[in-house]
């Protein structure tokens, strides 16, 4: 996941016609182990200074994918589209999560929990009735961090509610709407 926010005199709409030009670019010709890219316009996230901003995800095949896919992101027919939106972003960071239950779908809008867990507990338990009481939910959890981002990511359809498991913190609650392709 990348999260970004443009500068404050960059206009939403280029912005978001830039991420979305980057993206089919990327997918074209994708590199060895992309799965697919989306990208959301998302709420206020505490890691972007607690504005809103974007989050894109590039599905990999597994972590080995990072080195082609960091490659062929600023090269040959990508570069111009990268550079573009590069220029215009003014924070960013990143994380690498693994999918750690339910089925992928990236509804075109949905919301995302993002959550903390006690130390020392056995999180697949803590978390089945989160999937037990919305089967649609998907279950993220942190890799690596590549900025301050809490460690599960918990994406739900629309607005749809969950009880956060009991001693766990939510850290924020996101609302994101996927940019059309």
């Amino acid at each position: 996941m990348f999260w970004h926010r443009p500068y404050p005199q960059v206009e939403t709409t280029a912005y978001e016609q830039s991420i979305v030009r980057f993206q089919a670019d990327l997918t074209r010709e994708p590199p060895p182990g992309l799965i697919g890219a989306s990208s959301f316009a998302i709420g206020a996230v505490p890691w972007l200074g607690g504005r809103g901003g974007y989050e894109d995800w590039s599905l990999l095949e597994g972590s080995w994918a990072m080195d082609p896919l960091n490659a062929f992101a600023i090269t040959g027919s990508r570069q111009p589209s990268h550079d573009h939106v590069a220029a215009q972003a003014d924070e960013s960071c990143g994380g690498l999560y693994v999918h750690a239950g339910g089925e992928i779908s990236q509804a075109p809008v949905s919301t995302v929990y993002w959550l903390t867990r006690p130390r020392g507990i056995q999180w697949q338990a803590a978390i089945a009735p989160v999937r037990a009481q919305c089967p649609q939910a998907v279950i993220w959890r942190r890799q690596m961090v590549l900025a301050v981002a809490p460690e599960f990511a918990v994406e739900v359809p629309g607005d749809t509610a969950i009880d956060v498991p009991s001693g766990w913190q939510e850290i924020c609650r996101v609302k994101r709407v996927r940019l059309p392709r």
